[in-house]
């Protein structure tokens, strides 16, 4: 009897151990960082530990229920067994391309490693679904797991289901493998239900064992990081194709302005009774035209800003929707101009050309009829959403276009704004309009992005920097001939520009004196300085550019005169020697009577 006592006391004291290192373990696992869970053949969980509390569930709020219960929805089909190896029948698999399951039943290092999958929060709901991971209450986590069985199985044996070999018979859940053993040699076995082979009766599959580790932060800077990668490649790409696209413009302008400069000096000459008259007209139009072709060429290579002035957004909002609702009945344009808006300082001209653009774009979507949404309004820098760009801080002005026309699908908003991409048939369109557009805002700035979807219209935003001035109205006035004289220093590198140039200049009644390069110019600045009352100057020169010709010969005589002449616009250098003092820019090319304007200008 006594004994019996001791053996009772003693199976009492050993159970009493049993759970106390029980307790012990559960509570090191509750501790972990990482989730630790296990389920039973059938998926339910029968223990995870306390750190599922960070997903807002207690421990036994999970036990008896299945895994999928914490799944996001839409992962449950990639990473459960009952989904998952039914897109497997037919195919051969191995280690490496075998399937990664939560409940996994394979052992060891042909277990699952590295499954991405999304855990849903207690409360989670399908309207809170995002791409933006930090506003969910979804959880991007990576899972580690094995099978258990009730005795060791060797290696040799391993013919798992979903391991190795060919897949079939996924309905009637019996798989025939082919499995390689050793040296080439295969095996074939029949697995049963239970995922291993039918004939090894004493390995009974108990369920799955797993760690769950949080990787949401590292998800997080991998998606940002992304971003910032995609948005490196898009600024590579666009520099690269505006370097080319403003090289192109900037030659082409030099030849338009040596047949402009002959047109303009052959009308000078020619009454309009003469018979060559309006041809002439014909041939000096088809250079303006040829002109907007270069300008928005250099407005997408961020080199298109030519007459920067303060103005009102609204006011060029009403003019040209004003003109549109002219030309395309079948559009209804509606209007939301905010008051006390503020001014931008920006070049009109071409931002009317992108409005009009944007205008022909949305009338040609909508075919036959639809609705124009035109609105603008005050923002800040913190309203600019789009994750294509890092906007400045400060204020902006923001107007919207949206239009009730087709929309466009994602490989088309993909590249709208790459150069000479056109929806458009062949003869119909350049491709210019939104590159040019995309160039221009940015040149200015600015930002620009679209929403759009098929079948349901699209949305462009443009914000552009606010002045901090009030808009002052300016007058304009005609332009006209003024012949007087004096000595003009003229620079150029093109020999047709220069000898056009040279032949307007005169005709104005100025002595000209001439420089192929900026080296030569100061040169003849240096002997001549005191005679020449202004320089009319190319920028882009080699030997020495326009620049540096300048500072060379400011340093000789610091009040001298300097007009720029450029096929380039205002931008980038022009702009930069303008700030040294530099007295004016025009731009190439131009008429004689525009050229006689801006020389006395500067000579008054």
């Amino acid at each position: 009897m006594k004994n019996e006592d001791k053996t009772k006391k003693e199976l009492i004291n050993d159970f009493v151990k049993v759970k106390q290192q029980l307790k012990q373990s559960a509570d090191m696992l509750d501790v972990l960082p990482d989730i630790v869970y296990k389920l039973d053949s059938d998926g339910y969980f029968i223990y995870i530990n306390g750190t599922i509390k960070s997903m807002g569930y207690l421990p036994e709020e999970l036990i008896g229920k299945h895994f999928s219960e914490i799944i996001h929805p839409d992962d449950i089909a990639s990473v459960s067994r009952s989904t998952v190896l039914k897109k497997y029948k037919g195919s051969k698999t191995g280690d490496k391309n075998a399937p990664k399951l939560f409940d996994e039943r394979r052992t060891e290092k042909r277990g699952t490693k590295h499954l991405i999958v999304r855990l849903i929060q207690k409360g989670w709901e399908r309207e809170e679904d995002s791409k933006n991971v930090k506003s969910l209450k979804t959880v991007y986590v990576e899972v580690m797991a094995c099978g258990q069985y009730d005795k060791a199985v060797s290696s040799k044996d391993k013919a798992f289901l979903g391991t190795v070999g060919d897949i079939r018979d996924i309905e009637k859940q019996k798989y025939v493998y082919a499995a390689p053993v050793n040296d080439g040699e295969i095996k074939t076995s029949l697995s049963g239900p239970d995922g291993i082979d039918a004939d090894i009766h004493d390995k009974k599959y108990e369920g799955t064992v797993g760690i769950i580790r949080d990787i949401t932060e590292r998800r997080i800077f991998e998606q940002q990081k992304a971003k910032l990668e995609k948005r490196l490649q898009q600024a590579r790409k666009m520099e690269v194709l505006g370097q080319l696209a403003g090289g192109i413009a900037h030659s082409f302008n030099n030849i338009l302005m040596a047949i402009q400069g002959n047109i303009s000096l052959m009308l000078l000459k020619t009454v309009p009774s003469d018979s060559h008259y309006k041809k002439l007209m014909s041939i000096e139009e088809q250079v303006r035209c040829a002109s907007k072709l270069t300008a928005q060429l250099l407005g997408y290579a961020r080199k298109g800003r030519y007459d920067v002035k303060r103005f009102d957004l609204n006011r060029v909002v009403e003019e040209t929707s004003e003109i549109l609702g002219r030309t395309k009945m079948g559009v209804t344009i509606h209007k939301e101009l905010a008051e006390g808006l503020f001014a931008i300082e920006a070049d009109e001209a071409q931002l009317k050309q992108i409005l009009f653009d944007l205008y022909l774009n949305a009338a040609e979507a909508m075919i036959d009829s639809g609705n124009l949404f035109l609105k603008t309004t005050n923002v800040t820098h913190k309203d600019i959403k789009s994750n294509e760009y890092d906007p400045k801080p400060g204020n902006y002005v923001l107007l919207t276009i949206t239009d009730t026309g087709v929309g466009m699908d994602k490989s088309t908003k993909e590249f709208i704004f790459d150069p000479f991409f056109t929806t458009k048939h062949m003869g119909m369109g350049t491709g210019l309009g939104l590159a040019s557009a995309y160039g221009i805002i940015s040149g200015h700035g600015g930002y620009i992005d679209v929403e759009s979807k098929r079948g349901y219209g699209s949305t462009f935003s443009i914000y552009l920097p606010a002045s901090v001035e009030k808009v002052r109205k300016v007058l304009r006035t005609a332009d006209e001939i003024t012949r007087t004289t004096g000595t003009v220093l003229l620079v150029d590198d093109e020999d047709i520009v220069l000898e056009v140039e040279k032949e307007m200049v005169e005709t104005l009644g100025y002595e000209v004196l001439t420089a192929g390069n900026g080296k030569e110019a100061v040169e003849v600045y240096k002997k001549k300085w005191d005679k020449i009352d202004l320089v009319l100057m190319d920028m882009v020169m080699p030997n020495m550019g326009g620049g540096e010709a300048y500072d060379r010969m400011k340093e000789i005589n610091p009040r001298v005169k300097v007009l720029l002449s450029s096929g380039y616009s205002l931008d980038g250098e022009a702009k930069k020697i303008l700030a040294r003092g530099c007295d004016g820019f025009i731009q190439k090319p131009c008429t004689i009577e525009v050229l006689s304007k801006k020389i006395r200008e500067i000579l008054d």
